[in-house]
């Protein structure tokens, strides 16, 4: 019975001795938890308890910590762009409106001749064009983003639709005294798509070479992918990573009217048609290469 005694008390005493060293390893984890999160450092818990437990602990609180941190900083980042976004479509929106009204001002307080007066007005209109594609692209932004189009993705043969819009935009290359060079095979190539909204891509990525680009375009699908490559001034400015990010513009885009949307509005049909989209730098030629799932793609992906 003494025995029994003896070994009832040193068990007592190792849980008490137990759970005092808890006790201090918990307080101690708590102090320097709230040092870290007071100081705001990018310091991580540290412990030198044998505690299983209160090591696990610190691993998923510092896990915690990490992915807080992270999120801070996207938000931080966030913020940051959307401030240069409002500074951006302010200055973009505030350029032809106040040239315009600036025409229209010596219009009205000058005694001009008929031809001046027709060529002022004609700036005004353009000053006014330009406002109004603007505007057009932040209302069709807002519509994508928020998911107002609706997309029906079927099998299409992306042959015609590129040959369709590259049809269409020729004009205005041949007018700006562009190469165009077009390599599109004669068998269909079948991808998964929305029409319209795979031709409003087309149009847009179209329209930023027609832009930004000069004397060169190449136009090619191989493989399923679709290539449009332009000869570009000034492409050491460009950073072809954030080329299809919201609002972001090279500076010399600033003085052509373009809120660098049209690119981004590309980039989000395409993730919802389940494609990519990406850009790169080619010697004196930005590339910017398009992919679609094909309808094998989209089984798989439903059957997964």
């Amino acid at each position: 019975m003494p025995f029994l005694c003896i070994i009832l008390g040193a068990a007592l005493a190792a849980a008490l001795v137990w759970l005092y060293l808890l006790n201090r390893d918990i307080r101690q984890f708590g102090k320097k938890l709230l040092d870290i999160v007071q100081s705001d450092t990018n310091s991580k818990l540290t412990t030198d308890t044998f505690n299983k437990d209160v090591v696990n602990l610190t691993a998923s609180v510092n896990t915690m910590l990490e992915r807080n941190r992270r999120d801070i900083f996207e938000v931080a980042c966030a913020e940051a762009a959307l401030k240069r976004a409002v500074t951006n479509i302010s200055h973009d929106l505030r350029t032809p409106l106040t040239s315009a009204l600036g025409y229209l001002q010596m219009l009205m307080s000058s005694d001009l001749d008929e031809e001046t007066k027709l060529r002022y007005l004609e700036t005004v209109r353009g000053r006014l064009e330009t406002l109004s594609g603007l505007m057009n692209s932040l209302f069709e932004f807002a519509r994508v983003i928020e998911g107002d189009i609706a997309l029906d993705l079927k099998p299409a043969n992306i042959c015609n639709i590129l040959r369709d819009a590259l049809s269409d935009n020729y004009p205005e290359f041949d007018n700006r005294g562009f190469t165009v060079e077009a390599y599109i095979p004669d068998v269909p190539v079948m991808c998964m798509c929305d029409n319209d909204a795979l031709r409003r891509v087309l149009q847009n990525l179209l329209k930023n070479a027609l832009v930004h680009g000069c004397k060169h375009l190449r136009v090619s699908l191989a493989g399923g992918v679709i290539e449009i490559a332009n000869k570009a001034d000034g492409l050491a400015d460009i950073d072809t990573e954030r080329m299809f990010e919201r609002f972001y513009t090279s500076d010399a885009a600033r003085t052509r009217g373009n809120t660098g949307l049209g690119l981004a509005i590309a980039r989000e049909l395409v993730m919802r048609m389940k494609g990519n989209i990406s850009a790169y730098a080619d010697g004196s030629h930005l590339i910017i290469q398009l992919t679609l799932p094909t309808p094998r793609d989209m089984e798989t992906i439903h059957l997964s």
